[in-house]
């Protein structure tokens, strides 16, 4: 094999270490990106590190589901989630086999939907469907429509609403969650400084329901659904999947999530001990993840927050406490970012001593020339 010249050693060392350099970059962004999302509370989080560990799953064949972006487990149909599109389809949903990707099941409602978000299934049965995006930030009233689940095959029927108006503001959102517990009805919000906002324990169809803001959220949040028990609140972002205590409202645990074109949805496994995360585009694929671990319960994430929480009765907020924000500003990263801010360094350093030692070679092959 030829030996390369100098001026091509050279350039194979300065490729080298611009590569190692974008490595070293893109790896203290997503240590700072990881950063913000499990510190949002100024709680210290446990952290799984590596992504979670994925097990199957299967693809959405209908062509028709371009843009899923709500995934909800079926109560009454073995195998089977429903799923909707994102703004700019009709009022419909899609029941999917999780076993063949295939569409066993189209039930349209006719409702005036603006931007559908998200899917629930309260314990009685009753289908969610969240029509709570808001990318613009200017709707003072968004809808949930409810009815009962619908049967397989090709179904119509009538439906009723709950409006819905936040304390401080319209927010976009893309995230319904029930609580199995206590079937109380939480909106998760997707900006930065998200945050989760319960129903009235007895939403009424008249006239607009107030949320309550209850605690935090991490950033850019998609979807969120309670774990089967109720024993936590998981809630995906385009990168993560963070549980949290359903009555401190802290994080509990973060874990990395199967890299996806766009990470919209997560549901509950049909087995119930998995969760299933989804993305959009046509022929979307859903993986099938475990549920991270919880490390054991310590006294300061048992502690009960003074923060109101959906399963206890709840004051009417004052002014001052709907916008009132729980943050501590802590910032502090885990241990495993840590290192990995250690191993971009390094290998930083590794590539500024391979250019060095190369460009002497070179200057000393030259001399005796």
């Amino acid at each position: 094999m030829p030996t390369p010249g100098p001026r091509r050693l050279l350039a194979a060392a300065l490729l080298t270490a611009v590569a190692i350099g974008m490595a070293s970059a893109s790896a203290r962004s997503a240590v700072a990106f990881t950063g913000a999302a499990v510190a949002f509370t100024g709680a210290n989080v446990a952290s799984a590190g590596a992504a979670v560990a994925t097990d199957g799953g299967f693809q959405i064949l209908d062509d028709r589901v371009a843009e899923s972006s709500g995934l909800a487990l079926s109560r009454a149909h073995p195998h089977t989630v429903w799923t909707t599109n994102d703004s700019g389809d009709s009022a419909r949903i899609f029941a999917v086999d999780t076993r063949t990707g295939r569409t066993t099941g189209v039930h349209t409602f006719g409702a005036p939907v603006t931007d559908v978000e998200a899917l629930a299934i309260t314990p009685t049965g009753r289908m969610l469907v969240a029509d709570i995006g808001d990318n613009a930030r200017s709707r003072d009233v968004v809808r949930i429509f409810w009815f009962d689940e619908p049967a397989l095959g090709d179904t119509n029927g009538s439906w009723a609403s709950w409006e819905l108006s936040y304390p401080d503001g319209p927010h976009d959102a893309e995230s319904v969650a029930v609580d199995p517990r206590t079937g109380r009805v939480l909106v998760v919000t997707k900006s930065a400084d998200g945050a989760v906002y319960a129903l009235p324990e007895k939403p009424s169809r008249r006239g607009v329901n107030r949320l309550e803001r209850v605690a935090d959220a991490p950033p850019t949040a998609t979807d969120a659904v309670f774990l089967a028990d109720g024993s936590a609140l998981a809630v995906r972002t385009y990168t993560q999947l963070v549980l949290l205590d359903p009555t401190s409202w802290r994080p509990l645990v973060s874990s990395a999530l199967p890299l996806m074109r766009q990470g919209e949805t997560v549901a509950l496994a049909p087995d119930g001990a998995g969760l299933l995360v989804g993305s959009e585009g046509e022929q979307s694929p859903v993986r099938r993840v475990a549920v991270p671990a919880l490390a054991a319960p310590t006294p300061s994430s048992t502690r009960t927050s003074s923060t109101t929480t959906p399963s206890s009765p709840a004051p009417a907020p004052t002014a001052s406490a709907e916008t009132r924000s729980a943050r501590t500003g802590s910032s502090a990263a885990s241990p495993e970012a840590d290192r990995t801010q250690l191993v971009a360094g390094l290998s930083a350093a590794a590539g500024l001593v391979l250019l060095a030692l190369l460009a002497t070679w070179v200057s000393r092959r030259a001399q005796r020339r």
